[in-house]
């Protein structure tokens, strides 16, 4: 090892040591998704994950250029973690969306922009508009604002689901097909909230959930002001918290008799905990199979986040899947995917 240490030029040496330690750490990320967040803060970490798979992957191309065998130990790593890679990217073309399928589609609507996160005036007409225009078979909205429930006669059944009462924020089921029942999952001690509704479409009867997980509580000029570590110490209770809502939602799952589709806002990657939980049950994720590039879904300018979602159950083929990453309306990118009944 010494000897070999010494043939190394300086330059290589420093880079085979920033080499090792970011391998080490991608390799310990790899099994995050495993490890239940409540037993173990760093499953936090799991968040930088796509960021160190890019990272290598640099290392790879380093070493290449600079004609060092080295470059095998990050091929090593690029190759363990294939089966995550397609979580974060797809290369094939996305599948234009059959008009006669049955379509979904899934959006963050920050409250119609209530609070005027955004100088734009005409934001809330935007949204309302961009909907219409679309029409999607059933729409869910996370951030729904209850002023807004009479801005969608284009829906003939329509479920506004709050966790209290006096609530002013909930989620909004909007449907072309009958809704015969509703309810809300009440996740506790958060303003965040899952709902579902069983809706008859055709000759089918399917559960759609909304799940709007625990934010992470981030914003934008957190990150311009290099607040790092603020923003790091509260990740750990943010997963935590997400874990048990998770198992809230499975439980709820289980008892349900039809088959399942899933959406909304996660707030957390496709290498965490919390979407592994998904994947453990057999649901397909409509980007897995539909989609194409990064699928980012979150307007957040220095890195490609994946946080909204469509999965269903193998019951469901999934025929498309889309990203409206040219609608600037909220935080959030809005998605859609088509499904049939699989043969």
């Amino acid at each position: 090892m010494k000897k070999f240490w010494s043939t190394l030029s300086f330059a290589n040496k420093i880079i085979l040591l920033i080499n090792g330690v970011v391998g080490g750490i991608l390799l310990f990320a790899y099994l995050l998704p495993f490890i239940p967040p409540r037993y173990f803060e760093y499953a936090s970490l799991s968040v930088f994950t796509p960021l160190l798979m890019l990272v290598n992957i640099g290392f790879i191309v380093l070493w290449l250029l600079r004609r060092q065998w080295l470059f095998l130990f990050s091929a090593v790593l690029f190759l363990i973690g294939l089966p995550f890679m397609h979580r974060f990217v797809q290369f094939s073309k996305s599948k234009p969306a059959p008009k006669d399928d049955l379509s979904i589609m899934s959006f963050n609507v920050r409250l119609f922009n209530h609070y005027k996160w955004s100088e734009d005036s005409e934001l809330r007409n935007k949204i309302i508009d961009f909907i219409a225009q679309e029409h999607p078979s059933i729409i869910a909205l996370q951030e729904f604002y209850t002023k807004e429930s009479g801005s969608f006669p284009f829906y003939k059944y329509k479920k506004f689901i709050y966790k209290n009462k006096k609530d002013k924020i909930g989620q909004a089921i909007l449907s072309d097909y009958p809704i015969i029942h509703s309810g809300s999952l009440d996740f506790p001690h958060t303003g965040n909230n899952g709902v579902f509704a069983d809706i008859v479409a055709g000759r089918d009867t399917l559960r759609l959930y909304s799940l709007h997980f625990e934010s992470f509580h981030i914003e934008d000029t957190e990150i311009s002001q290099e607040n790092s570590k603020r923003i790091f110490l509260k990740l750990p209770r943010r997963f935590a918290i997400q874990q048990a809502q998770v198992e809230l939602f499975n439980a709820h799952a289980d008892s349900c008799p039809y088959p399942i589709i899933i959406c909304g806002d996660f707030n957390n990657t496709a290498f965490s905990y919390l979407y592994q939980k998904f994947q453990d049950r057999g649901w397909i994720d409509s980007f897995q199979e539909c989609g194409s590039g990064f699928g980012s879904t979150y307007d957040f300018p220095y890195f490609p986040f994946r946080i909204d979602y469509i999965l269903a159950d193998p019951y469901f083929k999934i025929t498309s899947h889309k990203v409206y990453n040219q609608i600037h309306y909220s935080d959030h990118y809005p998605i859609r995917a088509t499904f049939i009944k699989r043969q």
